[in-house]
């Protein structure tokens, strides 16, 4: 499928960099990254597409209205690099943007230098068990609301984790009228499949043969997190021990570390594209 995407780059440093590919989470469109983009985009090109069912790559084509598999999101990642023309990029993964670039990273190992996965568990139950409960509020979501103070009032009432919650009120627009509505940039039935059919996406499988393919990870999770439970987190570090993987539990907050903690992890983005220069 044909992604539509964002490019960010005010041109060349005097050492080569290699691009980062930002992919966004549920709901999400590329755009959300453009504040993490700000701070990289002098020398490094910086690209976040909008995957499958997302902002302004909707609709999905006809034949393809069920598939949201990770493979499927994987194979439209790997038609945009061949596209773009990007021989190898650096990835950063938030939430379902995890699960596509270990699928990525699974079909065409040569083209990942190392990958940033942002709160999402490797083994468990996806989303570690609120899955379930996200799909029937997506599923009850309405289309649309006539303000943004009633958007924001239904997302923080219904919404099973208020950073989810934070995230879709950041992406919701203003569709012009008449009448005049706020709209959330997804298919909703496009994020009911990527959730059902999450746990067919064998993450645990595609980290190890990445690692195995010598691809650096860092995986990140929230210290308040209902996405990555705690548990869950502990059990994973030490099961999928490598030395190419690193894990790392920031404080202060949850499921949207990009944006919660937005300076840190822009450095951790400059610290990746430092070591390009060795």
């Amino acid at each position: 499928m044909l992604l539509n995407f964002f490019k960010w780059y005010r041109g060349p440093s005097p050492t080569p960099r290699t691009p980062f590919l930002f992919l966004h989470g549920l709901g999400g469109t590329g755009r959300i990254w453009r504040p993490i983009a700000a701070s990289l985009e002098d020398g490094v090109p910086c690209y976040a597409p909008d995957q499958r069912g997302h902002g302004q790559s909707r609709p999905v084509p006809e034949d393809q209205q069920k598939h949201f598999h990770a493979l499927d999101y994987a194979r439209d990642l790997l038609e945009f690099l061949d596209r773009e023309s990007l021989p190898r990029v650096h990835l950063v993964g938030h939430s379902m943007g995890v699960r596509s670039a270990l699928a990525l990273c699974s079909l065409a190992p040569s083209r990942i230098k190392s990958l940033l996965a942002v709160d999402i568990g490797i083994s468990s139950a996806w989303g570690g068990g609120i899955g379930e409960p996200l799909a029937s509020f997506i599923s009850r979501l309405p289309r649309g609301f006539p303000d943004r103070a009633s958007l924001k009032e239904h997302l923080f009432s219904q919404c099973p984790d208020p950073a989810i919650a934070q995230y879709l009120s950041a992406v919701a627009q203003l569709k012009a009228g008449p009448p005049e509505q706020w709209e959330f940039p997804f298919d909703h039935e496009a994020l009911i499949q990527t959730i059902h059919q999450a746990h067919e996406a064998p993450i645990g499988e595609w980290l190890r043969s990445t690692l195995q393919n010598g691809i650096p990870c860092l995986f990140l999770r929230g210290e308040r997190s209902k996405v990555w439970l705690k548990p869950d987190y502990e059990t994973q570090k030490s099961q999928y021990a490598h030395p190419l993987l690193r894990f790392e539990e920031w404080e202060d907050c949850g499921h949207g570390i990009p944006f919660e903690q937005r300076l840190r992890f822009t450095g951790t983005l400059k610290e990746i594209t430092d070591r390009d220069r060795l």
